[in-house]
Order: C-alpha cells, then sequence, then structure tokens
C-alpha cells in the first residue's frame, strides 16, 4: 500500500469566549472525494436505515449528512478540494471512513473499487486527527513530523 500524504494545516484560534479552538483544513483530489462520500454514504445507510432512531443517533445523522454535504460540494469538480473542518467533525470522518474499512455492512456496487482509496486517505486523516487533538488539548501545535 502507498502512503498518501493530505496536505493539510491545522490552525489554533481563540473562539469567540476566548477559548482556545482548532480548525483542520486539508486537500483531497477529485478521486479521493469520490471515494470518501462513496464511503460516508454508504456508512449512513447502514447506521441509519432504521425504521425508529433515537435523538442521539437524529442529532448524530445531522452532523453526518453534513459532512456529506460539504464533500458533495466539491464533488465533480476539477483539481484539488479544499476542506475545513472542526476537530469534531474530523473525528466523525475518521470513525466512519474506519467503519467503511472494516466491512461491516453489506457489500455494495463501487465498495471493492473505492476501499483502497479510503485506506489510504483514513490513514492519512488519523495522523492528521491525532495531531489535531493534541492541539487541542495542549493549546499548541506540533510540527508535521
Amino acid at each position: 500500500m502507498t502512503v498518501v500524504l493530505l496536505p493539510n494545516h491545522i490552525e489554533l484560534y481563540p473562539d469567540r469566549d476566548g477559548l482556545p479552538s482548532v480548525a483542520v483544513t486539508f486537500d483531497l483530489t477529485p478521486s479521493q472525494v469520490e471515494a470518501v462520500l462513496h464511503g460516508l454514504r454508504t456508512v449512513r445507510e447502514a447506521r441509519y436505515a432504521l425504521s425508529q432512531i433515537s435523538t442521539d443517533d437524529a442529532i448524530a445523522l445531522r452532523e453526518f449528512t453534513a459532512l456529506i454535504d460539504v464533500l458533495a460540494d466539491l464533488s465533480g469538480r476539477q483539481g484539488v478540494g479544499r476542506v475545513q473542518m472542526t476537530v469534531a467533525r474530523l473525528g466523525v470522518l475518521r470513525t466512519a471512513l474506519a467503519e467503511f474499512a472494516s466491512g461491516e455492512h453489506l457489500e455494495r456496487e463501487g465498495d471493492a473499487l473505492q476501499r483502497p482509496i479510503i485506506l489510504e486517505v483514513l490513514d492519512a486523516v488519523e495522523e492528521i486527527h491525532v495531531r489535531a487533538v493534541r492541539a487541542a488539548l495542549d493549546g499548541a501545535l506540533t510540527p508535521n513530523p
């Protein structure tokens, strides 16, 4: 497997209340955007295709759908797409990609084609997420390895 590095930037800044906040910005190629969208949509269907969901699940579904919407805006564009999100939303992305990669859902058309790309993106997102969480907890940034 090839190691994929996602160009990224982690910014530590004060929010409206003066508390430290962290924004994560990273770039995805068009093929990465399509693969990640496929994985997120598949996980959303597998996770939330229930006759009843709890209030917590409804809130999680809303956040999940917002993440899909952000990436759907980049879908079909030429060139690299730049994504900015909070550490929490990056965690949602990381968890969803890991869930897709584990293959615990019914295999769908296109899954096998997108899985290698998703695994590469997942490795990079996990590394970025660790650094972003560390920045949020420590209140300081660590340089890229």
